[in-house]
């Protein structure tokens, strides 16, 4: 699922994962399962978890009826991955 990955100097390289908009509200357990999958397979190569950050991209509009101003359906995930 990475969608870019950024070298950021020696060692260090920032991903950004952004999983397709389905319409519906973010299921932040399956992104972050994924986000955990691709770190363990990093880990191997000695890369670790340095920072993370969850932007969020695209806003649901409310409908009539809903309370709330609606929900996220769209996010991104950055990491910063560091080796020793």
């Amino acid at each position: 699922m990475p969608s870019v990955v950024l070298e950021a100097g020696p060692n260090q390289v920032i991903v950004v994962y952004s999983p397709a908009d389905t319409g519906v509200e973010i299921d932040v357990a399956a992104v972050y399962g994924e986000v955990a999958v691709d770190a363990t397979d990093r880990s191997a190569s000695g890369w670790r978890i340095v920072s993370t950050a969850a932007l969020p991209t695209r806003h649901a509009q409310a409908f009539m009826g809903r309370n709330g101003s609606g929900f996220e359906t769209k996010m991104s995930v950055v990491v910063v991955y560091s080796k020793p």
